[in-house]
């Protein structure tokens, strides 16, 4: 007996081969095809949930919209009122400084100048060599003027913020 006799020989078409193998692709595409719809399920139902549960607030953020942006008109209408407030005051501010500050440089050069006088008295008292009663003299009137007008920006400032205060009301 030959052992090459018994040998068979099988033949697969190249058509049923193709054929073989793209039935084999489309059932895998199939079952992936399968997943991937129950995986866009899934996330369809926790897409759903999520808007159902901002679904509430969302609309109540709605209906509060006009009420909040009358409030948000009212605060920029008052801001606008600060605002030309602070422009109109703020010079009228900055030159009553600059004047109690002159008042304020007077009144320590008057202090200073009364003090030497002061000492110069006590000087010419105990060494009386001239006489220096005119100075002294002067320089309290000098610190009563400044007195007065530290005292005078004070009390018509306060007038001045009284009238402003009823005119904004």
């Amino acid at each position: 007996m030959n052992l090459l006799a018994l040998a068979t020989s099988i033949t697969i078409d190249l058509m049923d081969l193709l054929l073989g193998l793209l039935i084999i692709v489309g059932i895998l595409l199939g079952v992936y095809l399968i997943i991937l719809l129950a995986r866009l399920g899934g996330a369809v139902k926790k897409l759903s949930v999520l808007v159902d549960e901002i679904d509430g607030p969302v609309t109540e953020t709605i209906k509060d919209l006009p009420g909040l942006m009358k409030k948000v008109d009212q605060v920029a209408d008052d801001v606008s009122v600060l605002t030309e407030s602070a422009r109109t005051s703020v010079p009228a501010v900055l030159k009553d400084v600059e004047s109690m500050t002159g008042s304020v440089r007077g009144g320590v050069d008057a202090v200073g100048g009364a003090a030497k006088s002061i000492g110069n008295s006590f000087s010419s008292f105990f060494r009386p060599s001239r006489s220096s009663g005119d100075n002294h003299i002067g320089a309290i009137v000098e610190i009563a003027k400044q007195v007065m007008a530290v005292v005078g920006l004070f009390t018509g400032r306060q007038k001045k913020s009284s009238k402003r205060r009823t005119r904004r009301k």
